[in-house]
């Protein structure tokens, strides 16, 4: 591996240009495709950290990598904490409208607060994902009215046309 003051990257599985993915099988035979994942990262992090300096003979294609690889490396997990987060969205809204107005589960659905709820909680699981997406939300809307801000301030101490009265 190549350190920060070294000017060539090297690996022993990397042959040829390419990964030598005999180097990377497990001991039933199969290929450790998380362990190639990880050796690409690291391969092409030491291309962003040194462009100039950096003589390839070949690019690995991810393509090889099967797609069941990739799901279950990086967005099943993505995918259960979503899940998680709307279950408890979900739970807590049920409880709140339960105890608000003392229906059922059942009832909740069928009601228009319910289905409200619902779509609240769906909408609420796809665009805040962590905390800090919160922030972005709050910076997105500030920059949304900011034009809208600067118009209004314009205007200050003037007589808009639409102000007169005849």
């Amino acid at each position: 591996m190549m350190g920060k003051t070294a000017q060539k990257w090297e690996d022993s599985r990397w042959v040829n240009g390419t990964w030598d993915l005999a180097q990377f099988a497990k001991a039933d035979g199969t290929t450790d495709w998380n362990a190639v994942i990880d050796a690409e990262i690291v391969h092409r992090k030491m291309l962003e950290e040194n462009p100039a300096v950096y003589d390839e003979d070949g690019t690995f294609d991810l393509g090889q990598i099967p797609w069941q690889v990739w799901m279950t490396r990086f967005h099943l997990p993505e995918a259960e904490k979503a899940n998680g987060r709307a279950a408890m969205v979900g739970y807590l809204f049920a409880y709140l409208i339960d105890a608000a107005t003392h229906t059922g589960l059942v009832e909740l659905h069928d009601s228009f607060l319910g289905k409200t709820a619902i779509f609240a909680t769906v909408l609420f699981v796809c665009f805040v994902r962590q905390l800090s997406d919160l922030d972005n939300l709050k910076v997105l809307a500030d920059e949304a009215t900011f034009y809208d801000k600067q118009w209004q301030q314009s205007w200050e101490g003037v007589e808009r046309p639409s102000e007169k009265k005849d």
